[in-house]
């Protein structure tokens, strides 16, 4: 992941390097880089501090963007004023550059917690859960300065207040300028909108993605347009998309795309030749699909359930997370497409990769695994 500043007319890359992993086979294939969102360039609302920066803009990754919406989507929830947020925001941006699975020996996560935390506001969740630690921040903040939105003390004082951190208040000054320019995107609109390219997947099939909405390609069979919690779980459905029409291949796919298939010692897969052929089978799918948003999956099926990040039941699922029959078989979930619940797979021998109905009967498992946690309503 690369953060972009544009610092006094000169470009600094920052790279902050993560995976958000689940396990699986990493000698398959590299992992592609997310395509990237812009927030429009905004002057720091605080002067800079001594051989301060100031700042043109700030390219972020899917991963940052999705961290972001998420914060400022519990800052709304819980009624944070738009300054609380961009407090929050400037925190975040400081501590982790926005990065959920950035860990500093005891502080962890976005906002680099440390529990229990004053008030004992940091126990009983996941820190790297972008949506509960904002959550543990937001509690700090509206206890240890109950009249934030008044406060006539700058943001970075109101930013260490709740921190405490050793290296000053001084250092969140920087980010006021990044937080306004996308909290003002993000909360109620009143700043430009965040400027998010087409994401371009590889396949046979032309898929548009937009931010976080994927268009259905003509070949899914149903029109309709699938919104994600995030863009990186849209380019992991698109990526999936582009290859509608492919030759299901028992054991095949990987990070790269479809492999040929392998024998499964006389059963339904060498009738139908699948050694033969160049295909997906179902999680050969599933894992492509995530790779190429960054996640790496395991394989077999099974795995994909019992290492998610967040299951939930059926009830609750959402574009992107996948579902389960029994111990054999994995599908992702597109949402609500022709007033159906629709699925992506690559269901069987003899079969091709498609778009079809949910099937909850038989042993469907009626659970939905989350392979990117830290959704506002997890």
């Amino acid at each position: 992941m690369k953060v972009v500043l544009l610092i006094s007319g000169a470009v600094v890359a920052l790279v902050v390097a993560f995976v958000l992993a689940l396990g699986g086979d990493r000698a398959e294939a590299s992992v592609p880089g997310p395509p990237t969102c812009s927030v429009p360039a905004a002057a720091p609302a605080a002067p800079a501090p001594p051989g301060g920066n100031t700042f043109g803009g700030i390219t972020l990754s899917p991963i940052q963007i999705d961290t972001a919406q998420k914060v400022i989507g519990v800052a709304k929830a819980k009624k944070i004023t738009r300054r609380g947020a961009t407090i929050s925001i400037q925190t975040a941006m400081q501590e982790s550059k926005l990065d959920p699975q950035n860990d500093s020996g005891r502080a962890l996560g976005p906002f680099q917690q440390i529990a229990p935390g004053p008030y004992r506001a940091y126990v009983g969740y996941d820190p790297h859960d972008p949506a509960a630690s904002a959550g543990g921040f937001f509690t700090v903040l509206t206890t240890q300065v109950p009249g934030y939105d008044q406060d006539p003390r700058p943001n970075q004082d109101l930013a260490q207040a709740v921190q405490r951190s050793g290296a000053g208040a001084q250092k969140y000054t920087q980010w006021q300028g990044f937080a306004e320019a996308i909290t003002g995107a993000l909360y109620d609109g009143s700043g430009p909108p965040l400027k998010c390219a087409d994401q371009s997947v590889k396949g046979p099939i032309a898929v548009s993605i937009r931010g976080n909405e994927v268009t259905l390609p003509p070949q899914a069979g149903v029109a309709g347009v699938i919104t994600a919690s995030s863009p990186q779980v849209a380019k992991a459905i698109g990526s999936g998309l582009a290859w509608l029409g492919t030759p299901y291949a028992w054991g095949g796919g990987n990070a790269n795309g479809p492999t040929k298939g392998i024998s499964d010692g006389g059963g339904a897969a060498d009738k139908h030749g699948d050694f033969n052929k160049v295909g997906f089978d179902c999680a050969g799918l599933t894992f492509y699909s995530y790779a190429q948003a960054g996640v790496m999956l395991t394989k077999p099926s099974a795995t994909q359930l019992t290492n998610a990040k967040t299951v939930v039941s059926f009830a609750q699922a959402q574009p992107g997370d996948l579902l389960f029959w029994g111990r054999h078989h994995v599908a992702m979930y597109l949402g609500i497409a022709g007033g159906n619940q629709m699925m992506l797979e690559a269901p069987q021998s003899g079969d091709v990769v498609k778009v079809s109905k949910v099937r909850k009967g038989g042993d469907f498992r009626n659970v939905a695994a989350r392979p990117i946690s830290g959704a506002v309503n997890d």
